[in-house]
């Protein structure tokens, strides 16, 4: 394999295979984290979007929230009570990374191959956006696996174990069956008894499955347990220790922004240079910006002279924000929960 397209240089009989020999190529995974967390970041900043604030990318962003003032209950009346403090508010501040994949083709590219210039374009740009999402895909899942809560109220026997070195719910694996509505009632013993968003390695996903579809007219009706909870996997929650691996956090309590620079959005021709922005091809819903830049070459394309190269980059701002909690850093709305081994 050679780079530069010139495998396929017209030099031979030569044909195309059929589409689904190439889509083992190009396979990646669904990108269920980053869409969930999108979508939960969608309406974290009020008034107006996150984009609105963010005009810059130098520009530092805060984002504010009351904090619970402790109060200590009296036992009687008195004429004279007096206010030991004031409430106050919480500062978060949104960080911003930027990701990026280039991509490219040359305007002589696809004079004596057997794939158009257009074609090799668009596959280069898939390569390009599946790149990007699997690194996000990755850092989502650290996010969850680096700030979960180390802190938890006391989990009854029957639930499992708080695993206070590793800071998480331990749940017997005799209670396979019911280990959802465990991960369900021990939020609510910590006060989060709301709806839940819950991501799922691949073996939880398994057992949710499999009890989901254990309907009423079944000898076990296990299907009620998963109401109130959406449910997403990722392949990328991997605890190879434990027999499956669940977080859990009330519903929109933890999300991601995204934005692009304003040139981009506006969008700007230059004489070499073209700002402009497409939505990820992948359909994970990024905002993408793209930045193009030609220049000439000699040989960059198997032997053409004065050759075109097309070069292209798409990228992105993102960042991750989770609700505060005033008590102590070390809590977190964030809960791991897994199936012992």
């Amino acid at each position: 394999m050679a780079a530069g397209y010139s495998t396929s240089l017209l030099l031979a009989a030569q044909f195309r295979l059929i589409e689904r020999l190439q889509q083992p190529e190009f396979k990646h995974e669904p990108y269920y984290l980053i869409k969930l967390l999108l979508d939960r970041g969608e309406s974290l900043v009020t008034p107006g979007t996150y984009q609105q604030y963010k005009t810059s990318d130098s520009r530092t962003t805060y984002g504010y929230v009351f904090a619970k003032r402790s109060v200590t209950p009296g036992a009687a009346r008195a004429y004279n009570h007096s206010l030991a403090a004031l409430g106050d508010t919480q500062q978060v501040t949104i960080s911003n990374t930027v990701i990026s994949g280039n991509y490219g083709i040359t305007l002589k590219s696809g004079g004596r191959n057997l794939y158009t210039r257009e074609e090799m374009l668009s596959k280069d740009l898939e390569s390009a956006s599946i790149a990007i999402n699997d690194a996000l895909e990755a850092v989502v899942a650290a996010y969850l696996g680096t700030y979960k809560t180390q802190t938890s109220a006391a989990v009854p026997a029957r639930f499992g174990v708080w695993d206070t070195t590793n800071y998480l719910v331990n749940v017997p694996v005799s209670a396979e069956k019911w280990f959802f509505q465990y991960i369900q009632e021990v939020m609510s013993i910590n006060d989060y008894d709301g709806p839940l968003d819950l991501v799922c390695d691949n073996a939880a996903w398994a057992i949710f499955q499999q009890f989901a579809n254990q309907g009423a007219g079944n000898e076990t009706n296990t299907g009620w347990q998963f109401n109130n909870m959406n449910i997403v996997k990722s392949r990328r929650v991997a605890d190879t220790g434990y027999g499956a691996t669940v977080y859990a956090m009330p519903r929109g309590t933890v999300g991601m922004v995204n934005r692009i620079p304003k040139e981009n959005i506006e969008g700007f021709v230059g004489k070499a240079q073209t700002y402009s922005r497409m939505s990820d091809p992948l359909g994970s819903g990024l905002d993408m910006a793209v930045h193009y830049l030609e220049t000439a070459s000699d040989s960059i394309t198997y032997g053409e002279t004065q050759d075109l190269i097309f070069e292209y980059e798409n990228s992105t701002d993102y960042g991750l924000v989770k609700a505060p909690i005033s008590a102590s850093a070390n809590y977190s709305t964030i809960y791991k929960f897994v199936l012992g081994s």
